[in-house]
């Protein structure tokens, strides 16, 4: 056997060695586990660099969430951060506060008409602190101003819609409705109506002798406030009127006018009619009054007449809150 033969016998012996097999094996485990650790350290490593940085005091947070961020670091009275809970506590202070309504037995609702031609008056009726309703004529100078800043006072507030009258004064003021209207002339006049006076929730008729006797107009006119979610009072302005008529077919309550408070305004006048109004509601538990908002004498009697009515025993209402 020459020398290269027996050189490479050996090479292959120490090379297949059983030994030596094992050894390698072993070093090699060591160095995969040494490998899986360091992954896993690194790993973790950067799983937490992600949730200090995600975090909200890590810059990251502000960057994906800017609003929510901004939200949770801003002061409350910090200038120039409008906060959500700021907004909903100026929301609150906006809203009105309404007037007492007390539908307790014997009660007595007040629509006062004709509101919006004119300011005159405002204060008087600010001063009067009952739940009273003011039928805001559409289109008037003062209509939208008159209609804000009574319901921000606590009163509510509904269209006073004009409404074709007798011959020779047909013509109540624009936005009426007249006899022969199509419904669909009808809804679409209304709705142009409705767009002028704020916080509506009701209607009834300003005028109106012809238009209010009518009952497809009033049917119409009836249909489309209960579409719209607000309630109808009948003035009883004509000897025939059909608005109760119209409303009740419809599944509405009755809110009939039952008395005309200053026709004349004379305060005694207002008084006794006030009075009457009173034993109405002691009679049937009930009563609906209408007066209006630009006579001289009116805010300053009414107001006095509910004073003296609450102390005997007789409560005030908004008209929305009962009928008769």
């Amino acid at each position: 056997m020459c020398c290269k033969e027996r050189y490479r016998l050996l090479d292959d012996y120490f090379t297949n060695d059983p030994v030596t097999d094992i050894q390698q094996r072993l070093r090699r485990a060591r160095m995969l586990k040494r490998r899986r650790r360091g992954i896993f350290a690194i790993g973790l490593i950067l799983l937490l660099l992600g949730v200090l940085l995600l975090s909200p005091v890590g810059p990251l947070y502000f960057v994906l969430f800017p609003k929510t961020g901004a939200a949770s670091q801003a002061q409350p009275d910090e200038p120039g951060q409008p906060q959500e809970k700021n907004q909903a506590v100026a929301a609150v202070k906006s809203s009105p506060v309404e007037k007492d309504s007390d539908t307790t037995g014997p009660t007595i609702a007040i629509v006062v008409d004709d509101t919006g031609s004119s300011p005159a008056n405002l204060d008087k009726w600010l001063a009067v602190d009952a739940p009273l309703t003011f039928a805001t004529i559409p289109y008037t100078q003062a209509a939208n101003d008159l209609a804000e800043k009574l319901y921000q006072a606590g009163y509510r507030i509904m269209l006073h819609i004009p409404t074709e009258n007798d011959p020779p004064h047909s013509f109540s003021g624009k936005g009426q409705l007249a006899t022969g209207m199509s419904k669909e002339t009808v809804y679409a006049t209304l709705d142009d109506d409705l767009a002028q006076v704020p916080h509506v929730v009701g209607i009834n008729n300003h005028q109106g002798g012809k238009g209010c006797n009518d009952l497809p107009l009033m049917t119409f006119e009836c249909q489309w406030a209960q579409e719209r979610g607000l309630f109808a009072v009948d003035s009883d302005s004509s000897t025939s009127s059909k608005v109760t008529k119209a409303a009740t077919a419809l599944g509405m309550p009755r809110r009939l006018n039952q008395l005309f408070i200053d026709h004349q305004n004379e305060p005694d006048y207002i008084r006794k009619i006030m009075r009457q109004l009173a034993d109405i509601a002691r009679r049937d538990g009930t009563a609906i009054g209408i007066c209006h908002f630009h006579r001289p004498n009116t805010p300053t009697v009414v107001g006095e007449m509910i004073q003296t009515l609450k102390s005997e025993g007789i409560h005030f209402s908004f008209v929305q809150d009962i009928h008769n």
